[in-house]
């Protein structure tokens, strides 16, 4: 998503190239609209050494001036591939740097491999402070080659009908108090948490979880809900209509184990609702702690229940918290500064 809006916002002003694999939505969007002269596919996940040669031709090839990486295999791929093409500038940016579930030796490794590819890099962007503070604390650059520029939306302009008539139309309940979530199902979106804490209000009709998303993880949840009869909790599956869903729903819920700079945070701030999240790097960016929703640390899922009972039961805090992520929301994620942001990156390595 963060790649596609800046395809679209500098397409006619830089002839732009791809390196990425060819996988619903975007690689197939980007293959569709660009072509094969214009995207070179990698395998996901894994490392090429044939791929790795065709993107050294491809960079020369198409004389290529500037490269941007995102996340940690395409900054592997394009970092190596910058000692075969060193006129390239190199800005990488990581989107989380990912490492507290690492063991010790991997935890090693990766760190010094970053420290080597460090130096081949001309420009590192994180996408929130608490990443560059966990990359400085790791020596991975020095700040001087740095810079944060925060993931951004647009700002959303449509009209959303009363809270009941979307709940009407997308089947939801009306007398419940709605909690929704919005996540890859993927084990760092921790979502076995939710199911935990859905089911401690089993008993109390007041409530009801709302998960969407797909991804690995889909069957397995499904089953567990099933198994184990957890009946407040909705999965719609993938959905286009998200901000629907958002302005339909009472409370945002994150339980991730780790994260950038989420979207789906980013989407709930926009829409105006209060967000319960887990108080880790990028989360805490989003959600001020008694501002505009409160954050729990991951080994007190209890004191979660407690928090979405708390807005339950105060009107008043609900309509603040609200009120003030659309306030945090226009003051750090509009799409325009990101992309003036990018644009002085992009004319920088260009001078």
């Amino acid at each position: 998503m963060h790649i596609d809006q800046l395809v679209q916002s500098f397409n006619n002003n830089y002839e732009i190239y791809f390196a990425a694999p060819v996988e619903k939505p975007y690689g197939v969007k980007w293959l569709e609209k660009f072509g094969n002269e214009k995207l070179l596919e990698l395998p996901h996940r894994s490392f090429s050494v044939k791929h790795f040669i065709r993107l050294i031709f491809f960079i020369k090839k198409n004389k290529i001036d500037i490269i941007h990486a995102h996340g940690k295999g395409a900054g592997i791929y394009a970092r190596l591939a910058k000692i075969f093409t060193l006129r390239t500038y190199l800005v990488y940016t990581l989107h989380g740097l990912h490492i507290a579930n690492y063991t010790k030796s991997m935890k090693y490794i990766y760190i010094h491999l970053e420290r080597v590819l460090g130096k081949l890099t001309n420009l590192f962007i994180n996408v929130s402070n608490g990443e560059k503070q966990v990359c400085l604390d790791n020596k991975l650059f020095n700040a001087s080659k740095s810079i944060v520029i925060y993931n951004a939306i647009e700002h959303d302009e449509n009209n959303y009908p009363a809270k009941d008539e979307l709940r009407r139309k997308l089947n939801l309940p009306i007398d419940r108090f709605l909690i929704l979530a919005v996540i890859r199902f993927n084990p760092q979106k921790n979502i076995r948490a939710m199911l935990e804490i859905a089911q401690k209000f089993s008993d109390d009709k007041k409530f009801m979880f709302i998960i969407i998303g797909d991804g690995e993880e889909k069957s397995e949840i499904e089953n567990r809900i099933i198994d184990e009869k957890i009946d407040n909790v909705k999965l719609p599956g993938y959905q286009k209509n998200v901000n629907e869903y958002l302005h339909a729903s009472d409370l945002f819920l994150s339980t991730s184990l780790w994260e950038g700079l989420p979207y789906s945070l980013i989407e709930a701030a926009c829409a105006g609702i209060p967000i319960v999240a887990s108080d880790v790097i990028g989360n805490n960016e989003v959600v001020i702690n008694k501002y505009n929703g409160y954050l729990f640390s991951l080994d007190e899922l209890n004191s979660v229940n407690e928090m979405i009972i708390e807005l339950y039961n105060s009107n008043e805090t609900c309509e603040l918290f609200g009120k003030n992520s659309q306030k945090l929301f226009e003051d750090r994620f509009v799409l325009d500064t990101m992309i003036n942001k990018m644009k002085d990156v992009y004319s920088a390595a260009l001078r």
